[in-house]
Parts: C-alpha cells; sequence; structure tokens
C-alpha cells in the first residue's frame, strides 16, 4: 500500500515548530542579548543589597513615581535583592551606592521619604593636575594597541578606549577590587566586567568574548578575568576600556600607568 507523503511531511513540520517553540519559553526578557537592533532604548538595573527605589531612581535622575509606574510597582519597599529595573532612555547601568543599612538587623529596603539626605553645598571641583593624575592602574591588556581615543567619536561621546588585539587575548583587572557586574551589558557593550576598587574608581570591561570571575569576586592587580572578542556592537576583536570617578567618566590615560 501506498502512503501519500504530504501527510508525513505535515507531521515532520509540527515536531519541528513542536521542538522550536519549546526551546524558546521561560527566559527573562533581561537575558537575552542586549545589543540586538530594534530593541526600545534602556537598561536594566539589578537591585543590590542596600539600594532603594528612591536612590536608584535618584541615580539615574528619574522619579520614583516614574520608575514605579515603568515597573509596576505598587509599594516602595517591596524590592528584591538581583529584581531588574527597567530604566527607559539610558545606554548603560550606573553605580548606586547602598543607602540602607545592611546588618543582621536592619531592614533590606525603606520607603523612599525615609532615604532623603538633606541636600550638601556643591563643592567647587578641583582642576586635575599632574599631581592628582596617579597612573595607578595597569593596562587591561598586554601588547595591544590603541585603535580609539576618549571624547568624542562620531558626534557622539566616547567614554573610553578601544585596545585592539586577537581574539582570546587575556584582559586583567586593571587594579585589585571587588566584581560588581559580570555578564550581559547594556546595548552595544556585549560580555562585560565591572570591578569596583578602593575609593572611587571603577574600571570597565567590554566586548569580551569571554569573562571568567564572577560577580562578588576578589581580583587583584593583573589578575585574567576575561578573554578579548567582539561582542556586542563592534567591528573587530578589542576591549572598550573605561575608568570612572564615582559615575564619572575620566580619560582612562589619565589613570594608566606608561607602557
Amino acid at each position: 500500500m501506498t502512503l501519500s507523503r504530504q501527510p508525513i511531511v505535515r507531521i515532520a513540520l509540527c515536531l519541528v515548530m513542536g521542538l522550536t517553540l519549546a526551546n524558546c519559553g521561560g527566559v527573562p526578557y533581561y537575558d537575552q542579548v542586549y545589543y540586538e537592533y530594534g530593541e526600545p532604548k534602556g537598561v536594566y538595573h539589578p537591585v543590590e543589597k542596600g539600594q532603594t527605589l528612591y536612590s536608584i531612581a535618584r541615580a539615574y535622575g528619574l522619579s520614583v513615581e516614574e520608575l514605579q509606574k515603568i515597573n509596576g510597582i505598587t509599594d516602595p519597599s517591596d524590592m528584591d535583592i538581583g529584581h531588574h529595573l527597567w530604566i527607559p532612555d539610558r545606554d548603560r547601568v550606573v553605580y548606586v551606592a547602598p543607602t540602607v543599612e545592611t546588618g543582621p538587623d536592619a531592614s533590606e529596603s525603606v520607603s523612599p521619604e525615609e532615604t532623603i539626605v538633606p541636600p550638601k553645598k556643591p563643592v567647587p571641583k578641583r582642576k586635575e593636575t599632574a599631581s592628582t593624575r596617579k597612573r595607578q592602574l595597569m593596562w587591561p591588556v598586554r601588547g595591544g594597541v590603541l585603535t580609539s581615543h576618549f571624547g568624542t567619536r562620531g558626534g557622539k561621546n566616547h567614554h573610553g578606549i578601544d585596545i585592539g588585539a586577537s581574539r582570546g587575548t587575556p584582559i586583567r583587572a586593571a587594579g585589585p577590587g571587588t566584581v560588581k557586574f559580570s555578564g550581559w551589558g547594556p546595548t552595544g557593550y556585549g560580555l562585560m566586567v565591572i570591578i569596583k576598587h578602593p575609593g572611587n574608581l571603577t574600571t570597565v570591561y567590554a566586548h569580551n568574548s569571554r569573562n571568567l570571575v564572577k560577580k562578588g569576586s576578589k581580583v587583584k592587580r593583573g589578575q585574567m578575568i576575561a578573554r578579548v572578542g567582539k561582542t556586542g556592537r563592534a567591528s573587530g576583536p578589542h576591549v572598550h576600556f573605561e575608568v570612572r570617578n564615582d559615575t564619572h567618566p575620566k580619560n582612562p590615560l589619565l589613570y594608566l600607568s606608561k607602557k
């Protein structure tokens, strides 16, 4: 008896579609690749211990009410550590200092009113001089080539420098510190690592092919933390390296030791 090929083809197509749909379910939006084009502009901020809705909103220049509405939060104190808040119209995750006591007897979160700090008198900024430019950081890639400088590039601000190197080249911590982030970064950054150093300095390493450290890890100066790649919006293998004083981007060449 000869069977028609059409029912067999239909059955095979149904099986393929079923398996495909099964593999697409249950993936949180913030776990997907951030650098894909066509996504709404914004970033997901991971809530850390000691942070409040008020302190996060203030760091991004938003109101608490606006942040509540965007994320569907009815109670500002109802935020768990690890919760991801959608921050619209921003292109990077910023560091938010803890504003709540985190001891065993302290509450994990408080209302925004309890975290308001009286405004301080503005302190005039001191101009950076040769004496204040402590070249305390080491170059994150040995033998790399500086391919792009800090400042305006193509009409947009370039908040760091680009160091070209072969894919897989070790990326090393510019100084001792604690890993504050390791994973897919904001739009365009690809795989990235953020390290908080003693004082107010933070360094960023982006477009990595592979991260070798986890959030919370203590790292030493010169320790391998990732490998060079071109994830995110990158035309070739390199590391995008940023130095920030608090949340303000600084020219990394003022902080890097001479080669």
